[in-house]
């Protein structure tokens, strides 16, 4: 993780670049949004879109895995505002470590009601920006089933642009996470998305 974020910051120093990270699994997102803070010099708005809230103090006894990324995140006052969009997997604790942080989640079964809200967001004022984190399984996995952790009721590609798209911020840093070749069986598909993913992404940071 400190490699990590010496790499993100490294690349901070050659202005005007900014950081794209692929994954990897969730976990790398705790030391990419650290060093954007730090460099920075102060919180970040996030949009993280997952299929898993990736909140949790722990997992198998380790709290800097893939599903306790945010909670780091959050305790270590890196990100003002985390909204969370995709959600269709989460416990009892996901939802209160959600409240205990202020974040603000968006589950898929109340998706159709929210889209206007998701598809029309402003974020990163009085901030130091935005990052966003793309997990590829908040895809619905009949557009990307190379996923470790695979969840049907997902957001649509086009979903997914549409936010990307309509988001009005200053994107200071992404990073594309959780595409598992292993389980990429259909003819790369899911490597397709998430290389679009990744195109879009650029393209919205560097604008």
């Amino acid at each position: 993780m400190n490699v990590i974020g010496e790499s993100v910051k490294l690349v901070m120093e050659e202005d005007p670049l900014r950081p794209l990270v692929l994954g990897g699994d969730h976990s790398i997102s705790f030391p990419v949004v650290r060093a954007v803070s730090e460099k920075l010099g102060g919180p970040v708005d996030i949009l993280h879109l997952d299929a898993h809230p990736d909140i949790y103090h722990a997992f198998e006894g380790n709290i800097y895995s893939h599903a306790s990324s945010f909670a780091r995140i959050m305790e270590g006052g890196y990100a003002r505002r985390l909204l969370q969009v995709g959600i269709r997997s989460i416990t009892s604790e996901g939802r209160e470590q959600g409240k205990r942080f202020g974040v603000e989640q968006y589950e898929m079964r109340t998706f159709s009601r929210d889209r206007h809200l998701l598809e029309n967001l402003k974020l990163g004022e009085g901030v130091k920006g935005v990052y966003i984190s793309v997990d590829v399984d908040c895809l619905d996995p009949a557009f990307a089933p190379g996923v470790s952790h695979i969840e049907p009721g997902g957001l649509s590609f086009r979903d997914v642009i549409n936010i990307l798209h309509n988001l009005q911020g200053d994107v200071v840093a992404a990073d594309v996470v959780e595409f598992n070749p292993q389980r990429d069986t259909v003819d790369g598909m899911t490597a397709m998305v998430a290389a679009k993913l990744v195109r879009e992404l650029t393209a919205k940071i560097s604008r």
